[in-house]
């Protein structure tokens, strides 16, 4: 009979250095993947903003085809009949939306499916706690603008608004390079108070009307205007993310600028 010697078994189970080589290998790879998944994760929700950006694009191609190439109004401090969103709330209460306001007649809906659907104008990344309209043109108690897409004043006329804003309404044909003029932009959470985008009012002071760089730095920052990229859509229809201080040009912002 064959005998085995104690010594030539091997004992089962592990040591509590193995065990302890196993966890730090286990929290490296953690380490390393998880912020591969966080950036996968990102552009998934990027993909899904210009998407977004793409169809207020197309709505706002189809309302100009319908209004002799006149785009919609901003939807400032104003409220016209034709602002492309109605998101301004009541008075006194701050309730939304607006006596007379009802959001299916904001003017990009009859090309978004009839019905007014926030779903489109609320990115996946926005991470909300938006800022409260400016109270000396709003009324005091409005909650802060839900959604997370604004309209250049460039393009978007607002009647009645002094300079810096334009003074009349253009018409598409009279952009200069669509392709390379921005119509709308996901604006950063910490700035966004309302449905305008007026790049010329930034300034290292007021840090409002900035890009948003939620999808390339996945935090919120409106300080820094050399920070990353941020989604926007075009006059000729596309959408892409463009560099923040880029998006701060009359070159891009500017329609009548070559």
């Amino acid at each position: 009979m064959l005998r085995v010697s104690e010594t030539s078994v091997r004992k089962s189970g592990f040591t509590l250095i193995e065990l302890l080589v196993v966890v730090a290998i286990i929290a490296l790879l953690i380490a390393i993947l998880l912020p591969s998944l966080g950036r996968a994760r990102e552009k998934a929700k990027l993909t899904q903003c210009l998407s977004n950006l793409k169809q207020l694009g197309l709505a706002t191609f189809m309302y100009q085809g319908e209004n002799n190439g006149f785009y919609p109004c901003g939807g400032h401090s104003k409220q016209e009949t034709n602002d492309w969103v109605f998101w301004q709330c009541a008075a006194p209460n701050g309730a939304w939306p607006a006596p007379g306001r009802d959001p299916n007649g904001g003017a990009l809906v009859p090309y978004m499916g009839g019905t007014f659907n926030k779903k489109p104008l609320i990115c996946p990344s926005d991470p909300g706690n938006h800022l409260g309209p400016d109270p000396t043109k709003f009324n005091a108690n409005s909650p802060p603008f839900q959604f997370s897409y604004t309209a250049n004043v460039c393009i978007f006329f607002l009647p009645g608004e002094a300079a810096p804003f334009p003074a009349t309404a253009i018409r598409f044909s009279m952009i200069r390079s669509p392709g390379s003029k921005i119509q709308m932009v996901e604006e950063d959470a910490t700035s966004i108070d309302d449905s305008s985008w007026a790049p010329m009012n930034w300034t290292t002071s007021t840090k409002s009307n900035i890009l948003s760089v939620i999808h390339d730095k996945m935090t919120a920052n409106n300080s820094v205007l050399n920070y990353g990229k941020g989604a926007a859509n075009f006059a000729d229809g596309h959408a892409e993310t463009v560099l923040r201080q880029d998006a701060m040009t009359p070159h891009l912002y500017d329609p009548l600028q070559p």
